[in-house]
């Protein structure tokens, strides 16, 4: 997150309409709300609103229930990120937080009430939205986990008809813009980040944000590859892997981001200390998929990220080449 306000300045400088937006961020799959916060802090650190006091918040209110939310400070100890070294600035900044869980929706409504009450015209905002997102609009029956449990990863889409499923609206990504940013052309809004994590279904929502994708006007994209999801024993679920419902490969969706503009990097779960102890090997951070840097769909341990730039923002996608390893597979 170092200095990427400065990277998506650069990138944004030689345009006229998004000279005049603020920063557009879409948190799709925002469990609570680590990810929101994460940006929040690096384009707007004087809102206060990042990882440190989000988890405050949270553990604030899981007292006022009597009660504890599992992982509280997220699934990978989100809460404990530095923070961004600049405590002051202040900018245009509007980050969606897209949830689809009722239970884990009205936590980030609290949390948003302590930490934003006010929201004055112009500085950041943090919009959050109880609906999921898919490639068509509507409703779809969901895991019946996602009414009760805060934070739960069982929250995802099930078969119509299925025992004690709870309705949830969805919507496209395509949809969204169009209404919440309405233009008298057929020009989309500049979205900066659009972040998707989806528990497996990310290529349907890719799928659902094809009109921003194909007119390049997703800065940055960044998805979830997990495809151990499907095989799960008790709950598979998801697109990716062997059993993905409707299969999808990864190198099939980064070969359609390429066409259409987007360089995609393969972002590795990065050992900690302690797998380190444990004999966990060193490995880079970014590895290069685009241009045939990788042929073959590749083995995760558990989950990794993958992250795109559009080449029509030469200074981002440089930027992410500059970071990664090469490696012909």
């Amino acid at each position: 997150m170092n200095h990427i306000d400065t990277l998506f300045a650069d990138a944004t400088s030689t345009t006229t309409t998004s000279q005049q937006q603020p920063y557009l961020v879409l948190d799709i799959g925002c469990n609570k709300g680590y990810t929101s916060a994460d940006f929040l802090d690096a384009l707007s650190p004087g809102t206060n609103m990042n990882p440190h006091t989000l988890v405050t918040a949270i553990r604030a209110i899981a007292k006022e229930d009597n009660t504890k939310f599992d992982r509280d400070g997220g699934v990978c100890n989100d809460s404990k990120k530095a923070l961004n070294r600049d405590r002051s600035t202040v900018r245009d900044v509007e980050v969606h937080c897209f949830e689809p869980s009722p239970a884990t929706y009205e936590m980030l409504i609290r949390a948003h009430t302590k930490l934003m009450p006010k929201e004055e015209d112009g500085g950041a905002k943090w919009f959050i939205h109880n609906k999921g997102l898919h490639s068509t609009n509507g409703e779809m029956a969901w895991h019946s986990a996602c009414a009760h449990a805060v934070g739960d990863e069982l929250c995802t889409i099930v078969d119509e008809g299925t025992s004690d499923a709870i309705t949830v609206p969805v919507v496209t990504v395509d949809k969204f813009l169009e209404e919440t940013y309405p233009s008298s052309s057929s020009e989309l809004p500049l979205v900066h980040m659009l972040k998707i994590d989806a528990e497996g279904l990310d290529p349907a929502v890719l799928q659902g944000s094809m009109n921003v994708l194909t007119q390049n006007r997703a800065i940055m994209v960044m998805f979830e590859f997990n495809p151990g999801l499907s095989e799960k024993g008790d709950h598979p679920h998801g697109m990716w892997g062997r059993n993905g419902n409707p299969r999808v490969t990864l190198m099939e969706v980064t070969s359609w981001l390429d066409d259409i503009g987007y360089d995609c990097y393969l972002d590795t779960h990065l050992p900690d200390e302690n797998e380190k102890n444990k004999g966990a090997l060193e490995a880079p951070g970014l590895y290069r998929i685009t241009g045939d840097c990788m042929s073959k769909e590749p083995s995760v341990r558990g989950w990794a990220n993958v992250v795109c730039a559009s080449r029509k923002y030469g200074n981002v996608a440089e930027r992410l080449l500059e970071l990664a390893t090469i490696v012909q597979t």
